[in-house]
């Protein structure tokens, strides 16, 4: 492993790291972009890095390969997953159904304290756009989207976002760097968040869907196999 890498790995701790802790950071390495697509890991150099044995890595080497952050291959070993063009547009056909899911089910149990966090993160929002700040912006987004999520009272909705929208962050910032895609998403979020304050599920479903549909189709308009 190379010096980058166990840098964003490292981390000492008094006690030996479970299997819980040694996968978390692995993959919050890889959703940082600290392991980058490609990248192969091993089991020796992970419990060198650990200090564990090889046992924990190998788990949670194969609990990475499940939410299928890493793949397997033969020859190859185990790398980080490529996503292809094509992963890329079925896991945003699978985010569409889910996030219309989410969006009506957050409407049907919203109050006024998520309500008000909702308000404030689209200001939030709305002024990253204006700067052109793609970081913060992204980070805010996300946490609207937690803030949905969280109200919806569903563990396994949960789940099963977190999984799609973690397999779709291994291709990185792209989306909110095409021309024209904050400001779109700010217009998206604005008639989202109108539907969700007037109890509209339905209306929310089919806005959250369509903002996911907008995503696909700029994504399919410009993507091509050389950016993977």
């Amino acid at each position: 492993m190379t010096t980058a890498k166990s840098s964003a790995l490292r981390k000492r701790d008094p006690q030996p790291l479970s299997v819980e802790q040694v996968c978390e950071r692995i993959r919050s390495a890889i959703l940082r972009g600290d392991l980058r697509p490609g990248a192969k890991l091993t089991e020796q150099d992970l419990a060198a890095e650990f200090e564990v044995s090889r046992t924990p890595i190998r788990e949670a080497i194969r609990q990475l390969e499940t939410e299928r952050l890493v793949t397997r291959t033969p020859f190859v070993g185990v790398t980080v997953r490529q996503l292809t063009p094509e992963d890329v547009l079925e896991l945003l056909d699978i985010r569409e159904v889910l996030e219309g899911l989410v969006a009506r089910q957050a409407t049907r149990h919203m109050d006024a304290a998520h309500l008000q966090k909702l308000k404030k993160l689209l200001q939030q929002l709305t002024a990253c756009a204006k700067k052109e700040d793609v970081a913060g912006y992204l980070d805010h987004a996300l946490a609207f989207r937690r803030v949905l999520v969280e109200c919806c009272r569903s563990d396994t909705l949960a789940e099963y976002v977190l999984a799609i929208e973690n397999q779709l962050r291994l291709m990185g910032n792209r989306t909110a760097v095409l021309p024209g895609r904050m400001e779109a998403a700010i217009e998206e979020h604005e008639k989202l968040l109108d539907a969700i304050s007037r109890g509209d599920g339905a209306a929310a479903e089919q806005l959250n869907r369509e903002r996911i549909q907008h995503i696909r189709d700029a994504v399919a308009k410009t993507i091509t196999f050389s950016i993977f």
